[in-house]
């Protein structure tokens, strides 16, 4: 009867492997189809043209956009993150007070991201006053992202080596000290990793997008103008129904790009350039 649950809890794991494996061919194979045709140099290289806009040219404002966009939320976010995760798990020695910032970040995490995008259109935008921008967009995803950040830092400060950290209470080393010249170096590989991730999941929203200063067109001009984006620009063409083979063209490109930042997350995370430049000097000596 044991070995009969066994054989099947490993059918239900294959099965459920299989299922996932063969959904992401299928929208990819499907967006690779439909949009590998449109992909080229021009297509990379120039700005939306034509009437209604989109029909003709490219996307390389947007690209330079999301990519701006993308690199400010992760700059906000792993601030914040690493901060509050610090401050949360060295620092805060209340546990009714852990409990409720525990309790914030989970809420944070489960607010919708339009909403994230309404409530930084009527705070900074309405009430600061700050023009609809690259500055409003990035606070949107970094706060959109956050919470990603901020429980995976945690995680990792949770699992770091507790030895360590009594011996140096014992040494009497200051907090502060300690996570800057022990901690925060043993993990930094891991937070730059966490914080590509983060940026990945940054780059593909499009709802907090929407309100707060991502536009059609427009050229990259500074923090306080507007800026394009890969996952709005797609979204235009699509809702009016203009350019559909440029809409899975750019599908295709931010999938790309999405694909090699993940990558370059796991490469950072488990130190593979290090390892490769050890073993090449090895093999020197």
């Amino acid at each position: 009867m044991i070995r009969f649950k066994d054989n099947l809890i490993k059918i239900f794991a294959y099965f459920s492997i299989f299922v996932v494996m063969i959904a992401i061919f299928l929208i990819f194979s499907f967006i690779f189809f439909n949009g590998f045709s449109e992909i080229s140099l021009k297509f990379l290289m120039e700005n939306p043209k034509g009437l209604p806009i989109g029909v003709d040219g490219g996307i390389k404002n947007a690209i330079i956009g999301s990519f701006l966009l993308m690199l400010l939320s992760m700059i906000f976010s792993t601030v914040l993150g690493v901060c509050f995760a610090i401050y949360n798990k060295i620092f805060c020695k209340s546990r009714f007070l852990k409990t409720v910032l525990s309790f914030v970040v989970q809420c944070v995490s489960s607010i919708p991201s339009i909403i994230i995008g309404l409530f930084v259109y009527g705070f900074f935008i309405v009430t600061l006053n700050i023009p609809k921008s690259l500055f409003t967009a990035s606070i949107a995803l970094s706060l959109m992202v956050f919470p990603f950040v901020e429980l995976n830092v945690e995680k990792l400060l949770a699992e770091f080596d507790r030895q360590c950290i009594r011996d140096s209470y014992a040494l009497g080393i200051d907090k502060l000290y300690m996570c800057r010249k022990l901690i925060l170096p043993t993990i930094s590989n891991k937070i730059v990793s966490i914080s590509i991730l983060a940026g990945s999941y940054a780059i593909g929203a499009t709802a907090p997008l929407l309100l707060t200063g991502v536009v059609f067109m427009a050229k990259p001009n500074g923090l306080l103008s507007p800026v394009m984006a890969l996952p709005f620009h797609l979204h235009m063409l699509l809702s009016q129904s203009v350019g559909t083979q440029k809409a899975y063209a750019t599908a295709l490109v931010l999938i790309g790009i999405l694909i090699i930042l993940n990558l370059l997350s796991e490469i950072i995370m488990r130190n593979i350039g290090g390892k490769v430049v050890e073993y090449i000097r090895n093999k020197k000596s």
